[in-house]
């Protein structure tokens, strides 16, 4: 009985693993029948706390494709993960002045940073224009030319390259990823957890759960 119980978890978890034997998170929902807006509500575990701040800041017009201009949108998108990591950033000082670290409502925190500060954060994430992993050239994190330099929504810019990776040990044998470089001359690694997401507007790039917003 042991045996077949083994036997039973052992093909449960190959069921529940993609051929690069990685778990399936869900995220990697291809083609969506609706605008990048409602995409985010089809999904309300990976992007909720993503569809308050657009919502409280007025930016819905941005992922529906109504903005002049950014009719065809590629965002590369901070989870809820991501949102909640940035909201226990903020300090608190206590009767004595010590500082600490707590949650803080999205208002808090939005209206402590300021509207258009919290605005550019999101938008930095948001390019013109539909890029799928096929668009984006292959490169390395240590070459800064290698990739595309985007220029975000925010006029912000950051590199994006793609990169094949090992399998069975094997080099360049294995899935096409993407890779994220920010910051000042592109220091900050962000890595790309979901791709090819394709709503009727554009494509989302989902980000790493590890990944804090403001980091790009």
């Amino acid at each position: 009985m042991k045996q077949i119980i083994l036997l039973g978890l052992l093909v449960s978890m190959a069921v529940g693993c993609t051929k690069y034997n990685s778990i399936d998170t869900g995220l990697a929902q291809k083609k969506y029948p609706g605008n990048m807006y409602e995409y985010f509500h089809s999904n309300t575990y990976d992007w909720d706390s993503l569809l308050v701040l657009v919502d409280y800041m007025g930016l819905e017009e941005y992922f529906t494709g109504e903005k002049e201009g950014y009719e065809t949108v590629t965002f590369f998108g901070p989870t809820n993960h991501s949102i909640r990591r940035w909201m226990y950033s903020f300090k608190s000082y206590n009767d004595m002045g010590m500082a600490t670290y707590k949650y803080h409502s999205m208002k808090e925190v939005v209206d402590g940073e300021g509207v258009e500060k919290c605005k550019k954060l999101i938008l930095s994430h948001l390019v013109k224009g539909k890029y799928e992993v096929a668009d984006i050239p292959l490169g390395t994190s240590d070459d800064n030319e290698s990739g595309i330099i985007f220029t975000g929504a925010a006029e912000n810019t950051f590199r994006v390259f793609s990169f094949r990776e090992t399998f069975n040990g094997v080099p360049e044998t294995g899935a096409i990823r993407l890779y994220i470089r920010s910051g000042f001359n592109y220091t900050t690694s962000i890595d790309v957890a979901s791709t090819d997401i394709e709503p009727m507007n554009g494509i989302v790039h989902s980000l790493a759960y590890g990944f804090t917003l403001g980091q790009l």
